[in-house]
C-alpha cells in the first residue's frame, strides 16, 4: 500500500521532489484535482523564481518560440496526457543522417526545450496508467535517466506522472513494478477540509451558494456509484457546475433553468438537493437581516441549521466583496452569539478570512479591544 495523502501534503511532496529532482507517480480516484496540485505548484514555482508561468500545451506556436528563445524568463508546465500518444510521439521519429550509416530522432520540440540549460519547469505525464504498455516504456528512460533518447533532460526539472486507481473502471493498465520502483509513489484521497480551503481562496471563484451548500453538506462533495446510471458527483464536476452558474444563469433566479444546466454537471439527485438549498434565500430577507442584525433572532428562531448557514455564508461573501465592513460582520456576529450560535460565529469567521486574509487581518487589529473579537480571536487564521 502505498502513502496515503491529502492536497496540502501532495504539495508538500512535489516542493521535495522538484528539488532533489527526482520523479514522483501520483495516483488517485478521478476528478479529486491531481493535475490541478501540480499546475498550482508550478504557478507558485514561478512566482517565487520570478518567472512567467507557461502552460505549454495551452500556447501558441509563436509564443513557444519565444519561450524557447528566451528560455530562462519562464517557468514551464508540460502536461502530457499520455493516454492520447503514441510511442513515437514521445521517442520520436527517425530519419538517416547524411552518411545514410545512422539515424538519428526527430523529437518533439517540448523535449528540446527540456534538453536548454537554461529551461526550467515540471514535466507532468497525466493518465500514465491508462496509455498502452509500449508508451509507457518509451518513458523509462526519460523518468529514470531524465534522457529523451540519445540527449540529455538538463536538471532544473522535475518529473510527474498521475494515474487513476485500478477500481474506477478507467480501463487502466497495470504498472510494470520496474517502472514503479523507479520513482516515488503516492496516493491522493479526497478530504473535503482540503477542497474547502481550496474554495474559499482568494482569487478561486467559488459560488458561495456552492461553498455554503458543500459545507451544510460535505458527502455531496464526492458521489460516485458505478452501479446506478446517475451523473457522477466530484470536486472536479462541482468546478465545472460552478463555471456554468454565471451570472445570465443564476442572477435570473430561473432554478429549471439552474436545475437544468446543474443536473448535466453533477448530476440530477445533487442539483436537486443545491436547488432547494439556494431557495432558501427566498425565505429570508437577507439584506433587510444584514441592515438591522438585530431581527436575526426572531426571524431564525424557528429556522433551520440550513437557512443559518446560508445567512452566515451570504455575509462572509458580501465582506469579501467589500459590500459591507467588518465592524458589520462583528455586528452579525454578535446576535449569533447571543443565540448559541457559536459554531456558526467561527464559521463566519474563518469564511472571512479565507475568502479576504490581508483585508481580514487588517480589520481584525483595528478592533482587537472588543469582547466578542477577543473571544473568537482563536479562529482568527
Amino acid at each position: 500500500m502505498v502513502l496515503k495523502v491529502n492536497h496540502s501534503q501532495l504539495g508538500e511532496l512535489i516542493d521535495v521532489y522538484y528539488e532533489a529532482k527526482e520523479a514522483l507517480f501520483v495516483w488517485g480516484t478521478f476528478g479529486i484535482g491531481k493535475s490541478r496540485v501540480v499546475r498550482e505548484k508550478a504557478i507558485e514555482k514561478a512566482k517565487s523564481k520570478g518567472k512567467i508561468f507557461v502552460d505549454w500545451i495551452k500556447t501558441t506556436r509563436e509564443q513557444k518560440q519565444e519561450i524557447f528563445a528566451n528560455p530562462e524568463k519562464y517557468f514551464v508546465l508540460i502536461d502530457i496526457r499520455l493516454s492520447e500518444y503514441d510511442s513515437s510521439d514521445i521517442k520520436g521519429l527517425p530519419i538517416f543522417k547524411d552518411d545514410k550509416l545512422s539515424i538519428e530522432f526527430k523529437v518533439p520540440f517540448w523535449s528540446l526545450l527540456m534538453e536548454h540549460p537554461q529551461s526550467d519547469g515540471i514535466l507532468l505525464f497525466d493518465e500514465v496508467n491508462l496509455a498502452p504498455p509500449l508508451v509507457v516504456s518509451s518513458c523509462y528512460k526519460i523518468i529514470y535517466d531524465r534522457v529523451i533518447n540519445e540527449s540529455k533532460i538538463n536538471d532544473n526539472w522535475s518529473i510527474i506522472g498521475c494515474g487513476n486507481l485500478s477500481g474506477d473502471r478507467a480501463f487502466t493498465h497495470e504498472m510494470a513494478p520496474p517502472l514503479r520502483d523507479r520513482a516515488g509513489e503516492t496516493e491522493l484521497i479526497t478530504d473535503n477540509d482540503e477542497w474547502f480551503n481550496w474554495a474559499t481562496k482568494e482569487g478561486v471563484g467559488i459560488r458561495a451558494e456552492v461553498i455554503g451548500f458543500l459545507n451544510w453538506k460535505s458527502s455531496a462533495l464526492r458521489q460516485v456509484d458505478f452501479e446506478d446510471e446517475q451523473k457522477f458527483t466530484t470536486p472536479r464536476g462541482w468546478e465545472r457546475a460552478n463555471r456554468l452558474l454565471g451570472k445570465q444563469v443564476f442572477d435570473k433566479k430561473n432554478y429549471d433553468k439552474i436545475k437544468l444546466t446543474i443536473s448535466s454537471a453533477i448530476g440530477e439527485g445533487i442539483a436537486t438537493e443545491f436547488i432547494a438549498y439556494c431557495k432558501i434565500q427566498e425565505i429570508i430577507n437577507l439584506e433587510e437581516l444584514i441592515k438591522n442584525p438585530v431581527k436575526l433572532g426572531i426571524e431564525l428562531k424557528d429556522r433551520g441549521v440550513d437557512v443559518r448557514y446560508f445567512v452566515t455564508t451570504a455575509v462572509a461573501d458580501k465582506y469579501k466583496d467589500k459590500k459591507i465592513d467588518f465592524k458589520k460582520v462583528v455586528e452579525i456576529s454578535k446576535e449569533f452569539d447571543t443565540m448559541g450560535d457559536v459554531e456558526l460565529v467561527a464559521y463566519m469567521w474563518d469564511l472571512c478570512g479565507k475568502f479576504s486574509p490581508k483585508k481580514f487581518k487588517e480589520d481584525f487589529v483595528k478592533v482587537i479591544d472588543n469582547d466578542l473579537v477577543q473571544k473568537y480571536s482563536k479562529y482568527m487564521i
